[in-house]
């Protein structure tokens, strides 16, 4: 049966014996979804170890899912001032429930657009499947139904995040309002005069003052005047949208997003292999090797295996305690990476020894994962912040990297538990979260299961990759309507 938004893999079952490949894909028309169809014997709940690994893998949609319907009318470039060229990266005319909306509690579509009627309170319509930036332009066409006029919510919206205008017909008053209750609310006031039947509201959030995670300029504009403004107001600087109507019902006739091309790729093809959780370096060189000639051989242009893929986690173990059999065997890896055609970019786990000032050892340990490009080079080296094995010394920095363009971070394991070691690279730019790790068998109802997998982007906007020496592995993409 397909899953939407997740791929997952079982550690074993009883009724498969061969690994399986399953088709994941990116829905045409709905862009951050992926769809894994799974054989149709398979079991609800997995529970006995196995010793064949598992593949996983998906094309993964970064850019929005609107970027398959060009836009066809004369603005689609459009010069604004202060702002370079930009483009309408996403429109709708409200006629159905288009992808990176949320489904509306009361709906009512038509030829002209969507009406929202508002009853006891706020009728809203959300969009966190939008994904704007800051430099990017919002702007709404919208009409009242009914001689008494309400008002009207618009602007942007995330998590716990927000920047919205409160836009009064009534009083004809206007208000921005944030989420930063640090600063006095509104976050700006203004006045406007009310001109013909559609009206065209306007927001523009441009880049703010700022160290490593930049404020926000917000301008409004009704009808081509600026009616509001308010600078560094301190939000995030990638957020959905809100749409919101009080007083009176309104119909939404348009929405537009406009903005520069985050210059990310389109697509991703992403992989996981399964290597299993056992102590035989020899065994675990082929088995990746062998994961990545199948990569190679599919199209995989990144592929992601658990912590400790080449040795097992086991720390304590003469495995992981020697680093001579741990060098030649990487040593053997980055070659056969280097000799295939078309291979793909490599994560994989294995135990490091430096040299640190200050301890007391000559070397010291840490539980890594490495990122080896085509040519068997190391492109980036991630100890776990979080290690919570005997004699694995902490890592201390978050990283990020590009796999052929696309912003690229990783956490291994019990780091998962520390949401800022995934987090807070989103925050700056990462559109993949990798989450190698080796957490002990899985076990558990699919169900389950997949709404534990759906968490881990429910608000981050980025695609999600775990793969885990003792099953549940899953890719799972930013959720949308």
């Amino acid at each position: 049966m397909p899953f939407p938004r997740t791929g997952w893999l079982p550690q074993s079952t009883s009724k498969v014996l061969q690994p399986f490949s399953p088709t994941v894909k990116a829905l045409s028309g709905l862009g951050h979804d992926v769809i894994l169809r799974e054989p149709k014997d398979l079991p609800q709940v997995w529970t006995n170890p196995s010793s064949l690994p598992f593949e996983l893998s998906a094309a993964l949609l970064f850019q929005h899912h609107y970027h398959a319907r060009k836009a066809t009318d004369s603005q689609s470039s459009i010069l604004y001032p202060g702002f370079s060229m930009t483009r309408i990266l996403y429109q709708t005319r409200f006629k159905s429930l288009d992808p990176g909306w949320d489904q509306p509690s009361h709906k009512s579509y038509g030829h002209s657009g969507l009406l929202l009627v508002p009853r006891e309170g706020t009728r809203r319509v959300n969009g966190p499947g939008i994904h704007t930036r800051n430099g990017d332009i919002i702007e709404l066409h919208f009409e009242w139904t009914t001689k008494s006029r309400g008002s009207l919510r618009f602007g942007f919206t995330g998590g716990m995040e927000s920047a919205v205008a409160v836009v009064d017909f009534v009083r004809r008053k206007a208000e921005i309002r944030t989420s930063d209750w640090s600063s006095p609310q509104p976050a700006a006031r203004g006045t406007f005069k009310v001109s013909g039947k559609t009206q065209v509201l306007r927001i523009t959030k441009s880049e703010g003052s700022g160290d490593l995670v930049k404020s926000a300029d917000i301008t409004v504009e009704l009808n081509d005047k600026v009616i509001l403004q308010a600078r560094d107001v301190n939000v995030l600087p990638e957020l959905g949208v809100t749409i919101g109507v009080d007083g009176a019902p309104a119909l939404l006739k348009r929405f537009v997003h406009r903005g520069k091309p985050s210059g990310i790729p389109e697509y991703l093809n992403v992989g996981g292999w399964q290597v299993l959780n056992t102590s035989d370096i020899a065994a675990n060189l082929e088995s990746i090797c062998r994961g990545i000639e199948i990569a190679a051989d599919r199209g995989i242009q990144l592929l992601v295996t658990p912590e400790t893929s080449l040795t097992g986690l086991f720390p304590t173990h003469p495995v992981t305690q020697d680093p001579t059999p741990i060098k030649a065997a990487e040593r053997k890896l980055r070659r056969r990476i280097k000799a295939l055609k078309n291979a793909p970019y490599v994560v994989v786990g294995l135990p490091v020894w430096e040299s640190v000032s200050g301890h007391s050892r000559k070397k010291t340990r840490y539980n890594v994962s490495r990122v080896y490009d085509p040519d068997g080079h190391i492109v980036d080296t991630y100890p776990k912040i979080h290690s919570c094995e005997t004699e694995f010394w902490h890592g201390f920095r978050l990283q990020e990297f590009d796999i052929f363009g696309v912003p690229t971070c990783m956490h291994i394991c019990h780091d998962g538990r520390y949401p800022e070691t995934w987090t807070m690279p989103v925050m700056f730019g990462s559109r993949l979260i990798l989450h190698p790790s080796n957490g002990g068998t899985v076990h558990g109802s699919v169900d389950a299961f997949e709404k534990g997998a759906n968490r881990s982007t429910s608000t981050s906007h980025a695609f999600y990759i775990n793969v885990n020496g003792g099953g549940g592995s899953y890719i799972v993409g930013p959720p949308v309507a």
